[in-house]
């Protein structure tokens, strides 16, 4: 079968796919008529060895509940699947001879109550570290010698459609960096994390702040890292409460001096999905699910009017100054030698914003300020 062969209402329909995830079940039940024999669509999971689910055209829905539950982990042909990369097509008998597929529960339990399925096609459709994608059209014993060669024609077809359409579909639920160019405007370095826990989004500071500094960057799998212990664990458990949608877990923000930037606080936020996918979109779909902002002082360019931030909250003109300054890296006397003003005058306008802002010391007075410049809620 060429590709020109396909019907275009079928392509049309695998591109439907990607902007409308309930369409993989009309495509898995029109690709099983224009077949006539079952085509069905199953995640997996590498490491755990369990069902992400699966939906199917032509079979019994009572037992594509049992293979979620059930069979999957006693698949024989799956160590074919879990080998074969994205776009290869692959037939059960290379994986696993019928006489030896015969012997097996997954057969007699599984395949054999279904009119007797005894081979079939796969091709693997997505795939990521720990999870595939893969179409797969069971072929019952009575009408093998056609079904299957037409079955594996139709997958070598339809795969370059297949892939597209999954990645436009990726593309879409992750966003990309086009939806957050406004957050290049803020001081604050911005780093958005996928449910997958890799960097996504990261502004202009943030950029910055990656490629300035080895106290915090970027591994080889994009993920958030440090040499220093405490902050590691701290990306490591927020990034976890993130990927949990997990409130309760997140750490408190953490504040760190680095050589090229001083003083800075890292914050993370959690952005909860409001929606609960369902497969297949939740094998490919890598949404963001939270950021890390980190306030302080970058050096590159324009910095936070942390001033203008006490004075919302009660300071004089004189507080304010004092308030800028501390955020700008500057000692308590440093400031007041460099003001000209006497230390127990600062001392005064420092006791004086702890009282505004009902914090108890001046690490904890910064650790307010920079939360407050935070474009997120800390909530």
């Amino acid at each position: 079968m060429l590709q020109s062969e396909i019907p275009e209402n079928l392509l049309s329909l695998v591109y439907a796919t990607a902007t409308d995830r309930s369409k993989w079940q009309d495509l898995c039940d029109a690709l099983s008529s224009f077949n006539s024999s079952p085509i069905m669509m199953f995640g997996h999971n590498i490491g755990t060895d369990e069902s992400l689910g699966i939906i199917g055209g032509g079979l019994d829905p009572e037992q594509l509940v049992r293979y979620h539950q059930h069979f999957a982990a006693q698949n024989p042909w799956m160590h074919m699947n879990l080998a074969m990369p994205v776009g290869m097509v692959g037939v059960s008998d290379q994986a696993l001879p019928r006489q030896e597929l015969f012997k097996t529960e997954f057969y007699n339990d599984w395949l054999h109550p279904q009119e007797d399925i005894v081979a079939g096609p796969a091709v693997i459709c997505h795939r990521s570290t720990d999870r595939i994608v893969a179409m797969a059209g069971p072929c019952r014993a009575r009408r093998i010698d056609n079904t299957l060669p037409e079955t594996v024609n139709l997958f070598q077809s339809l795969v370059p459609h297949l892939t597209r359409s999954i990645k436009i579909a990726s593309s879409l639920s992750n966003g990309n960096a086009t939806s957050f160019s406004h957050l290049d405007a803020s001081a604050n370095a911005i780093l958005m994390i996928h449910r997958s826990g890799q960097v996504g989004f990261m502004n202009k500071s943030a950029e910055c702040l990656i490629s300035g500094t080895q106290t915090i960057y970027a591994n080889h799998a994009d993920k958030l890292t440090s040499r220093n212990e405490q902050l590691l664990t701290f990306l490591n458990c927020a990034t976890t409460a993130m990927q949990n949608s997990d409130f309760n877990a997140m750490p408190e923000p953490i504040s760190l001096n680095d050589h090229n930037f001083g003083l800075f606080i890292v914050h993370a936020h959690i952005f909860p999905s409001e929606i609960d996918h369902e497969f297949p979109y939740t094998a490919w779909s890598d949404p963001v699910a939270g950021a890390f902002v980190v306030t302080g002082k970058f050096g590159i360019g324009r910095k936070d009017d942390y001033g203008r931030i006490a004075r919302s909250l009660g300071a004089t003109p004189a507080e304010s100054r004092l308030a800028q300054g501390l955020l700008d890296g500057q000692s308590l006397y440093d400031y007041a030698d460099a003001k000209g003003v006497s230390r127990h005058t600062v001392r005064n306008q420092m006791r004086a914003l702890l009282n505004k802002t009902n914090t108890a010391n001046q690490m904890e007075f910064v650790r307010l300020m920079c939360s407050l410049s935070s474009p997120f809620s800390l909530s």
